[in-house]
């Protein structure tokens, strides 16, 4: 999708945009912050990643289950038994974040007042392929 398509779909079609560095190219971000998401496009102009606010996004869930504004422990623990299940591989960030590259899903962690909640990142196959390279600094930045 591009932007405006993006925007379309969220019925908002304007966004707070902003430049955020990839390891290997530049990507533009925008924040949707009445309804708690990040949409990141590749070089391209394409949406490549979507990150959901762990306070203020909208509920995403996996197999019924909830991936947004939860407890990373349990949610963690939840991740492992259901990527076993399926036969899926799981890999872990260099900050110790779950990541199932088949699904192009990150469980990152957010601060929310005195609590830390998840905070999902959805990406396309490539970039999930390549995390390191490929999620945003502005992601990196955020707890």
């Amino acid at each position: 999708m591009t932007a405006g398509e993006v925007g379309e779909a969220l019925d908002c079609p304007s966004a707070t945009s902003s430049r955020s560095q990839l390891r290997s190219q530049e990507a533009i971000a925008e924040q949707f912050h009445h309804i708690g998401v990040t949409a990141y496009y590749s070089g391209d102009g394409r949406l490549a990643c979507v990150a959901v606010d762990a306070s203020d996004g909208p509920q995403v869930t996996l197999d019924g289950v909830s991936l947004v504004g939860c407890v990373p422990s349990e949610l963690t623990d939840w991740i492992c038994d259901h990527t076993e299940a399926q036969g899926l591989e799981l890999s872990w960030t260099h900050e110790g974040n779950a990541s199932v590259r088949d699904l192009g899903l990150i469980m990152r962690v957010q601060r929310a007042g005195d609590v830390v909640l998840s905070r999902p990142l959805f990406m396309i196959h490539e970039w999930a392929m390549g995390v390191w390279e490929h999620v945003p600094d502005t992601e990196w930045r955020t707890f």
